[in-house]
């Protein structure tokens, strides 16, 4: 696990990254930066502990944005068309439709898997409970 100098360093190597990709290509940063902006609003919003949900929402919605940012890189030639291809209504439909997947799956799943839990328990507890009807049949216990 990183300790918090760890941690620090990460972030400030990320913000040396970022700014640099700003510095060389600005109107494609702006475009992707554009793109990120819904993720990174839900991931600073988040409330959860560990911001969990903003977590899932912002790699779901950059999943969601891998297709249109790849376009962006090889095909735009200055900032209006940089925005334009990032800004068509198919890539922030469906990069909002990735943003909500992320979502219900932290919703949905935990109760998802506490039914599943439910269900070995209820199995489990069943045979344990043939288990011991056999051996009280066969040491012919509670007569």
């Amino acid at each position: 696990m990183l300790s918090r100098l760890g941690i620090a360093l990460l972030l400030l190597l990320a913000g040396l990254g970022c700014g640099m990709m700003i510095a060389l290509a600005p109107d494609i940063a702006g475009a992707v930066i554009l793109l990120q902006l819904p993720g990174a609003i839900v991931l600073l919003c988040d409330p959860t502990p560990g911001r969990s949900i903003g977590r899932t929402v912002m790699l779901f919605a950059a999943a969601a944005t891998v297709r249109p940012i790849t376009d962006i890189w090889f095909q735009c030639d200055g900032l209006r068309q940089c925005v334009a291809m990032a800004t068509t209504t198919r890539t922030i439909l469906v990069m909002v439709l990735f943003a909500a997947l992320g979502f219900m799956l932290t919703q949905l799943l935990p109760m998802l898997l506490r039914l599943v839990d439910e269900r070995r328990l209820k199995v489990r507890l069943a045979e344990l409970a043939a288990e011991r009807q056999k051996l009280a049949e066969d040491w012919e216990l509670y007569s």
